[in-house]
């Protein structure tokens, strides 16, 4: 018992809490991507936020008790024993805290993110906290042997949060090239490991192309994801690659520049005939192998559809880097055309609203053509209502929705057979009205199949009796709607979807491939 409360009196026990102290506030707000969860639960809106400056108070206290503890002031017993217990409680709090909620973020989707939370603040955290530490204890170490030690690791922390933040690596293209239809042309779309130009080189026609990621004349650097437009004639059954230069910084007056990288070379293939194959995707909520798996057992396709959902949501840009664009890359391979269709959860985040310029689309809904078949590609946007507590008073989605079935109403289209293709097979699953509207233009319009994802299950529209889907399909007997797999009770499903002129075949099979569905239908 002697023992303990030596402990407690001697200069380790505070020092120890600082250490945990500091280290649990870091990780404690690296998890605030899911605050909203708990502050809801408790009914306290941004507690969770302004418990963060009374940890950060906590830990310079306890910095001070370390202090009086050290070197003995005149007095300490007074303050030390009177700050001590609420100290103590704050710094075993948060370091609980924080390894409960960090083992749980770091086992669910947001892991990634969170990942990416964690080290935004490294750098920051290493200079906030060793250089005063440097300050304040190293010149108290008597023992040299001690002083060079805990000098030594100081400067390996902080050049680990520096290396974090600017990784000493070299410059390089990390996805094969993703050819997405925007209905007017093509968009090729690739990613770099950090910024730099991106450029698509071709021949067409006896012309030799060299066309640039650029925005009225300049070009754009302020990125990892590289876009660039290219006319649909020129890339279809033509050989193309991608390259990009590392620009690290620009001034006013030239630029600092780095490595230029080339990929190798990539055909799009593009079928233009009555019998069709795609591949189609929703819902991977970051489940990247289990997913590829799946697609390992579709087969050949030529062209893929994707229905949105790649993340839980999108914080940041290595988040779209790692999700859609190396996951598109590498299901299309550079040489398949790609059709993206938004996700809910593509709605969230503060980079959401940089997504339609990074993957080349002037909006997220329109019409294409491939062969003989019209898509309509519709954006169904969130599923609740914009007020919801989850989207932070950043969300105007009921006038999306309207003004997109306004749109619906304009469009015309020149195929007999048409897919149309959205995230929720509702198109608006706030506003019921809405809803009833759109599948009315679909009707309109000859659409005959409609492709969904958003509810983790692979079926008929209407197979499972619900009310709403059976009222919907009854008003429009002529539409099918299929809804997608994804990720299933731990597993995934991904689909194939074969059009001739006789039909379309829907196929489903999961990630340890088994066929999990198999229907024919007549247009």
């Amino acid at each position: 018992m002697s023992k303990i409360k030596q402990f407690f009196k001697s200069t380790t026990y505070p020092a120890l809490l600082l250490a945990l102290s500091v280290v649990g506030t870091i990780f404690f707000y690296s998890g605030r991507l899911n605050w909203i969860f708990i502050e809801l639960t408790l009914g306290k809106e941004g507690i969770l936020h302004a418990l963060v400056p009374v940890l950060a108070l906590n830990s310079v206290l306890l910095c001070v008790l370390t202090l009086l503890r050290k070197h003995k002031i005149k007095g300490d017993e007074k303050w030390y024993s009177l700050l001590l217990i609420p100290t103590s409680f704050l710094a075993f709090f948060v370091v609980i805290f924080a390894l409960v909620y960090t083992i749980i973020a770091f086992t669910g989707e947001a892991k990634y993110a969170t990942l990416l939370y964690l080290k935004d603040s490294l750098l920051v955290a290493a200079l906030l906290i060793l250089i005063p530490f440097s300050v304040l204890f190293l010149p108290s170490f008597k023992d040299k042997s001690r002083r060079t030690i805990t000098a030594v690791i100081l400067a390996v922390t902080l050049l680990i949060g520096i290396f974090n933040i600017f990784p000493v690596v070299p410059y390089k293209i990390t996805s094969a090239p993703s050819v997405i239809d925007n209905g007017n042309e093509y968009s090729v779309v690739f990613s770099t490991n950090k910024y730099g130009t991106g450029y698509v080189e071709y021949s067409y026609n006896g012309k030799d192309y060299k066309l640039y990621d650029e925005m009225g004349g300049r070009l754009n650097t302020d990125s990892k994801i590289h876009s660039i437009s290219v006319p649909y004639e020129h890339l279809r059954n033509n050989t193309y690659s991608v390259g990009s230069t590392e620009v690290f910084e620009q001034y006013s007056y030239g630029s600092h520049r780095g490595k230029t990288v080339n990929s190798e070379k990539y055909t799009l293939k593009y079928n233009d005939s009555e019998n069709q194959s795609f591949l189609v995707i929703s819902d991977w909520h970051t489940e990247l192998d289990d997913a590829y798996k799946a697609v390992s057992y579709v087969g050949e396709y030529d062209s893929v559809i994707l229905l949105g959902d790649s993340s839980p949501g999108v914080d940041f840009e290595e988040e779209v880097v790692k999700n859609i664009i190396e996951f598109a890359g590498e299901v299309a391979k550079g040489t398949k055309p790609i059709i993206y269709a938004r996700g809910n959860h593509e709605t969230r985040g503060q980079y959401a609203g940089k997504i339609l310029d990074s993957l080349g689309l002037n909006e997220f809904y329109y019409t294409t053509n491939i062969g003989p078949y019209s898509f309509i590609i519709l954006d169904s946007g969130e599923d609740k209502e914009d007020s919801h507590p989850e989207y932070g008073g950043m969300n105007n989605y009921g006038q999306y929705r309207a003004d997109m079935i306004e749109w619906m109403k304009t469009v015309s289209l020149e195929n007999e057979k048409v897919i149309a293709i959205s995230h929720s097979w509702t198109l608006c699953d706030v506003e019921k009205e809405l809803s009833t509207a759109g599948w009315n233009e679909l009707d309109r319009v000859g659409t005959r199949l409609l492709l969904s994802g958003h509810y983790h299950d692979c079926r008929l529209l209407g197979s499972t009796n619900a009310e709403d889907e059976l009222s919907m399909l009854s008003a429009h007997p002529n539409i099918t709607g299929y809804i997608d797999g994804g990720k299933i009770n731990g597993g995934f499903v991904a689909s194939k979807m074969t059009l001739s002129p006789d039909g379309f075949i829907l196929e489903a099979y999961n990630n340890n491939g088994e066929k999990v569905f198999n229907q024919n239908f007549e247009w």
